[in-house]
């Protein structure tokens, strides 16, 4: 795993053009340099115009990654007290709010996960019992990547899974060159948009979805529940899924259904000897297993239970907790997680979240997301169903060239405002926001899974972008009609 983290960090490096780089790295600060010496709008108060600054300089060295991603989510820590825009106090709340507490858990949970194995053990097994035809080999893959990804991230999903498809795929092309062209490809892409597409099912799953609770819940009040989330993240994966593996399998890549005689002999002979599960491997499983009991029936022991102070933070808390106490050598003191193997989880995720969450919150706070949205007046003359398409469309091609993260960040307080401007609810626009946000299926600077595979190798930019360009307009539109069905009945709008 440590060798995984190595090479995402190197993909990193090289997920933009340098002289891009560059170019943000001076163009942010000197673009919120003019905007802070020039006068506000008229209708517009100094406040917003210098939350207009912060928010252009954020954007612009977030679309070109012109410093890490996390260390540019530091910026409001510095610049809205230097302006007066908002106490160091205020600001840094923001940064320990219970949802980062949600993800702090979550990344915790999936680290002694990796570090006892039971990732890898679940993935071999599945591919164990599925056999070997190729089209249910890169259906299973996919299956397992995306139920990983509803609990860890999507980057430490594709992580762990690239290795195993890496080692099918080396089979493929010791036997048959020729088909590894077509099936490598495929269990590729499929790995890639799985880890995307399975995050959207929990909030933990990816940041847009955590920033998008956190969100509603510090500006308008809202609580959205882990179980409420999922009754329109799940729907979508069903429906996403299948699609793309439909594309990778039946329309774009000529797998077959059945593998060629040698590469299905050497298949067998891989998945033919998997150790049994171990004793610290059934104890993360059972920690596991409660911690999903106690986040899927949390909104009926409040309701019965008034008195108990009980959230998903503080569940997932818990099961992290448990990770440390729990001992699987007693003799030698030796628990199922150690510190220094939870000092490599993302910490850098937390402090983007946290710098998206204080973002958003500063817009918020002012008139500029109010004045964006009384500015953007021909939403009110679209029908709403088009206009969702529209937004969808500008999210997902922007976040092709940008952290998804950072979409939702920016798009958030804009997106309330507009609806407020339109007098709907705003989770009637801000929760659209967050699925789109998630998107990005085309370009490898999209998404850190779409990074991760292309960097492996076995796959060109050609294939990618023909897949994801179908995947990105479907998933638009599968978005805009599962919020206007399952969705508005999920969140009762």
């Amino acid at each position: 795993m440590d060798k995984l983290l190595k090479r995402e960090s190197e993909l990193k490096q090289t997920r933009t053009i340098p002289g891009l780089r560059l170019l943000g790295l001076f163009g942010g600060p000197l673009t919120a340099f003019v905007i802070l010496t020039t006068s506000p709008p008229p209708d517009l108060s100094p406040q917003g115009w210098n939350t207009a600054a912060v928010a252009i300089w954020m954007a612009i060295w977030w679309m070109t990654e012109a410093i890490p991603l996390a260390a540019t989510g530091l910026l409001p820590l510095v610049l809205f007290p230097a302006l007066g825009m908002n106490s160091l106090e205020n600001t840094a709340e923001l940064y320990a709010h219970p949802l980062i507490v949600l993800f702090l858990g979550g990344f915790l949970m999936a680290r002694a996960v990796a570090v006892w194995g039971l990732d890898r053990l679940f993935a071999n097994k599945v591919l164990q019992l599925v056999g070997t035809s190729p089209q249910r080999i890169i259906a299973a893959m996919m299956l397992v990547t995306a139920f990983l990804s509803m609990w860890i991230s999507n980057t430490a999903t594709s992580m762990l899974m690239l290795p195993i498809a890496m080692s099918v795929t080396s089979l493929f092309s010791a036997k048959d060159s020729a088909y590894a062209r077509q099936f490598t490809p495929a269990l590729l892409l499929g790995i890639a948009y799985a880890a995307t597409i399975g995050g959207m099912g929990t909030i933990i799953g990816t940041p847009p979805n955590a920033l998008f609770v956190a969100f509603m819940d510090t500006t308008y009040g809202v609580e959205i529940t882990f179980v409420q989330w999922m009754q329109i993240g799940i729907p979508m994966l069903l429906i996403l899924l299948p699609l793309a593996w439909l594309l990778l399998t039946r329309l774009l890549f000529n797998v077959g259904s059945n593998l060629p005689p040698m590469v299905d002999i050497a298949v067998a002979k891989q998945t033919s000897s998997i150790p049994s599960i171990s004793t610290p491997q059934i104890t993360i499983l059972v920690i596991l297993l409660l911690v999903a009991t106690g986040w899927i029936f949390r909104p009926l022991i409040v309701t019965n239970f008034p008195g108990i102070g009980l959230t998903d933070a503080g569940i997932a808390m818990t099961g992290a907790l448990l990770m440390f106490i729990l001992p699987v050598d007693m003799k030698n003191y030796r628990f199922i997680l150690t510190w220094k193997q939870a000092t490599s989880i993302r910490w850098d995720v937390l402090m983007l979240f946290g710098g998206g969450l204080a973002l958003a919150a500063q817009i918020s706070a002012t008139d500029l997301s109010a004045w964006i949205a009384a500015n953007m007046e021909i939403f009110n003359t679209l029908p709403f169903f088009l206009f969702l398409l529209l937004l969808g469309l500008l999210i997902v091609m922007v976040g092709e060239l940008a952290s998804n993260t950072a979409m939702a960040a920016v798009f958030l307080p804009i997106a309330g405002a507009i609806a407020l401007n339109l007098d709907v609810s705003p989770l009637m626009l801000t929760l659209p926001v967050a699925l789109f946000a998630t998107l990005g299926f085309m370009l490898p600077v999209a998404t850190p899974p779409n990074a991760i595979v292309f960097g492996g190798g076995g796959l060109t930019l050609n294939q990618m972008m023909k897949v994801g360009a179908i995947l990105d307009l479907a998933g638009v539109v599968i978005v805009a009609l599962c919020f206007l069905s399952i969705g508005k009945w999920a969140f009762g709008l």
